[in-house]
């Protein structure tokens, strides 16, 4: 079966992770073609922390919909490659509490430019107000289904 053909044509369901599968891939991509040298996941992360400044590694697993042993391994990752830093939180010292260097802080401009120019391509073609229901509609099924999107989502 090719990839873009679903078992069933109007499974909602099966078009949506199709697409969401291929705007994936279009961003990561871009990323490479760019010079951005970075996973979705790891760009998630670093989404939380040029928004926030600084979170837990809980507040990171939660946003990105990660266990707490997978993002433990993306800011492994991200530390290593000097984007990042990882400091026992002063109020609980249970937690990390992860923050941006100035090399991650740099990275925020042109990875977001990234995104905006992959998010108008993913968009181009698309009529603006058939967008729009689209949007209301996938938001919808969320709270149907009991997910709430974050706001970058």
């Amino acid at each position: 079966m090719n990839r873009c053909e679903c078992p069933t044509e109007e499974s909602l369901g099966c078009l949506t992770n199709l697409s969401a599968m291929a705007a994936r891939n279009y961003l990561s991509r871009q990323l490479a073609l760019h010079g951005i040298d970075m996973t979705i996941e790891q760009f998630k992360v670093m989404v939380v922390l040029w928004k926030e400044g600084s979170s837990t590694q809980q507040n990171i697993a939660d946003f990105v919909g990660k266990d707490k042993t997978s993002v433990t391994r993306l800011i492994a990752g991200l530390e290593k490659r000097s984007l990042i830093q990882r400091a026992t939180d002063c109020q609980d010292k249970r937690c990390n509490l992860v923050t941006l260097t100035p090399q991650g802080i740099a990275l925020e401009k042109p990875t977001m430019d990234v995104l905006a120019q992959a998010t108008y391509d993913l968009h181009r073609g698309i009529d603006p107000e058939e967008l729009a229901i689209t949007l209301r509609v996938l938001k919808q099924m969320c709270l149907t289904l009991n997910y709430t999107p974050k706001e970058s989502e």
